[in-house]
């Protein structure tokens, strides 16, 4: 865990929390029922026009037991609610775990948080890389580096940066081959029907493209989408009028 911060997993205790977050509840609806029993037989007594030194009310002692039942409960709503943001571990990493009470987690999978996601705020097809590529790449070749091997956990480490800036250099290389290769291919075409076909598969790859490598929001991948095929479009009008 020291070593992968991905790994930090342990249990919510949802069960346990919402229980005593009710039960929290359930003494403050009562002791509220009785400060306002006591507000009203105070309002029709005489203890107003006695010392409080003499005279401690009912009412006050409930409310000094209310004000530190109140604290503890609004103290562990913010906490579950705290609890609450925490993502559930990444399925890769509960299964690799190699040192964990299986009674414990095996039986209570949904009830597991992660401290911190390994791959916050990646792209669908980091993710990917991370969960299914580097695996199978592991499988098939890098159990052999035993540098990467931790003697203690017997666990081999990557370097997320380094896999990152591969990926990286990927996007870079696609998003300028793509429209590129469009451009090259539009230029050659004669056939105007032809055309339009390679513009529907273009425009098609760019969403899928930009779905897989962008985290972006819908209506930014329309709006691109919708540019792109424009620029396609202008040039085949463009070629027709020159021919």
């Amino acid at each position: 865990m020291a070593l992968d911060p991905g790994s930090c997993i342990f249990r919510r205790f949802a069960k346990l929390n919402a229980k005593n977050l009710l039960y929290l509840q359930a003494e403050l609806a009562y002791l509220q029922g009785d400060l306002d029993l006591n507000a009203q037989e105070d309002h029709f007594s005489d203890s107003l026009n006695q010392p409080e030194q003499e005279y401690p009310s009912q009412q006050w002692r409930k409310i000094l037991e209310a004000r530190q039942l109140l604290k503890e409960y609004n103290e562990a709503l913010i906490q579950q609610a705290r609890l609450l943001r925490f993502p559930s571990p990444d399925a890769k990493n509960s299964h690799d775990q190699k040192y964990h009470p299986m009674d414990q987690w095996d039986r209570n999978e949904r009830d597991l948080i992660s401290l911190r996601s390994r791959h916050e705020g990646a792209d669908v097809l980091t993710r990917w890389v991370f969960r299914s590529v580097v695996p199978w790449l592991h499988r098939r070749w890098g159990w052999e580096d035993t540098s990467r091997k931790d003697a203690v956990t017997e666990v081999w480490y990557y370097d997320n940066r380094t896999i990152r800036d591969h990926i990286y250099l990927i996007n870079l290389i696609i998003a300028g081959l793509l429209p590129a290769t469009s451009m090259i291919i539009l230029y050659y075409l004669r056939s105007t029907v032809v055309r339009l076909v390679v513009i529907f598969v273009y425009n098609i790859l760019f969403v899928l493209v930009m779905g897989l490598m962008v985290k972006a929001r819908k209506v930014d991948i329309f709006a691109t989408a919708a540019a792109f095929a424009a620029v396609q479009v202008a040039m085949i009008t463009s070629g027709n009028i020159n021919s």
